[in-house]
């Protein structure tokens, strides 16, 4: 649970910003190195998680998050001190991310009760929803003593996460797992791209949303403090888009079931865009409202486009389809992330939610074009119990 406690999020760009010096250019040039950092790291932990086990993989993520908070809240401004600890933080995302839930999965059959894997993550998936609520909301006060304050206590948390991943348990594997290969993973993705027409829209379609989203999460807090915004304030701010972030998905997947993938990531577009024209037209502290509105349409696409992807996929490339479309965001980020950045240190912040209000119409035009152009059946989902072990993290994970 303290690997979500990140009381840093409600701040950490005011921190990049005002404490470190840094540029908006600069902060999405180490958020495009973080993200490409991820993809590159995923096939080499997966195989040392497939070869040492889960535990040491657990134990190597944890004191890699350690030494990357630990580095960042140094306060040093170095562009190499910085990329190091960036560096060290992609490690730790690849490392646990799905190693976490595969030791939950083998450790409960191990003991016969596999079948409670669904409920016993969900437990875990809300007690680490409330460790980010109560972080963020901590956060935003300590926030008030200084932008580092938080970082430095999340730092010391992280010491005793430490200790307990070394005190983890891993029982035997029942059987070998097949390692992962690059040649086996490039091949599997360029089956993936031949397979279908509309999973490469829904996975291009996915990459453009999530931008949008991480530009959201990157400009909101120094919108907010130039606007006014108690420093204190963006951590319950911050607390209440967690939730609503959570809310999305569960909304949006019914919506998915009820109306159809194509028309619910039209709505999704849509609801994003309203979201954006009102981030740059409506005066004072009223764009909190939009802002929440932009989190919930926008995590909640997420589910869905993956769902849509995995109905075009064979079950046995699921992993492959999240693998792929890791690479796909951080293709599609990395150059407007970084022109985002260096528009933004140019002109005011509401600028670029004006050109992404503008950019999302035609993205939603784009794909609904391509749907009807390129028509195909789209298979009823197959439940797959638990976990195929996954290769590696999602990039949104320094986000939240």
């Amino acid at each position: 649970m303290s690997l979500d406690f990140m009381m840093w999020g409600p701040t950490w760009v005011l921190y990049m910003r005002d404490d470190l010096g840094f540029s908006f250019t600069e902060i999405m040039l180490f958020d495009f190195f973080f993200q490409t950092a991820i993809v590159l790291l995923e096939v080499p932990t997966g195989m040392f998680a497939d070869i040492v086990g889960r535990r040491w993989a657990l134990r190597a993520g944890a004191f890699s998050l350690f030494l990357a908070m630990g580095m960042w809240g140094a306060g040093w401004n170095a562009w190499w001190w910085i990329s190091i600890a960036w560096a060290f933080w992609a490690i730790a995302a690849t490392l646990i991310n799905g190693a976490d839930a595969s030791l939950v999965y083998e450790t409960l059959r191990a003991d016969g009760r596999g079948y409670e894997f669904g409920k016993v993550l969900g437990r875990i998936s809300s007690l680490s929803m409330l460790g980010m609520v109560v972080a963020s909301v901590l956060g935003g006060w300590m926030a008030e003593y200084g932008y580092r304050v938080p970082i430095l206590v999340h730092t010391a948390l992280l010491a005793f996460t430490v200790f307990a991943a070394f005190r983890l348990r891993e029982p035997p594997r029942a059987e070998r797992l097949v390692h992962a290969t690059v040649r086996n993973i490039a091949r599997s993705l360029r089956a993936l791209l031949k397979r279908s027409h509309r999973f490469r829209y829904l996975l291009a379609y996915s990459a453009l949303i999530q931008v949008v989203e991480i530009m959201a999460v990157v400009y909101q807090q120094p919108l907010l403090a130039s606007l006014g915004f108690p420093i204190k304030q963006l951590g319950v701010f911050y607390a209440g888009a967690i939730l609503i972030a959570a809310v999305g998905p569960i909304a949006m997947t019914w919506a998915s079931d009820r109306f159809g993938i194509a028309r619910t990531l039209g709505l999704g577009a849509l609801g994003t865009t309203i979201a954006c024209l009102g981030l740059f037209w409506l005066p004072g502290l009223m764009i909190v409202v939009p802002f929440l509105v932009l989190r919930f349409f926008a995590d909640g696409v997420r589910p869905v486009t993956i769902e849509g992807m995995n109905r075009l996929a064979d079950p046995d490339d699921r992993a492959t389809v999240l693998s792929l479309r890791s690479i796909c965001i951080s293709s599609v980020a990395g150059p407007m992330e970084v022109l985002s950045g260096w528009w933004a240190d140019r002109v005011p912040i509401r600028r670029v939610y004006l050109v992404c209000g503008a950019l999302l119409p035609l993205f939603s035009a784009w794909l609904g074009w391509a749907w009807k152009r390129h028509p195909e059946p789209m298979p009823k989902d197959v439940k797959v119990v638990p976990p195929v072990p996954r290769l590696g993290g999602d990039p949104s994970l320094h986000s939240e």
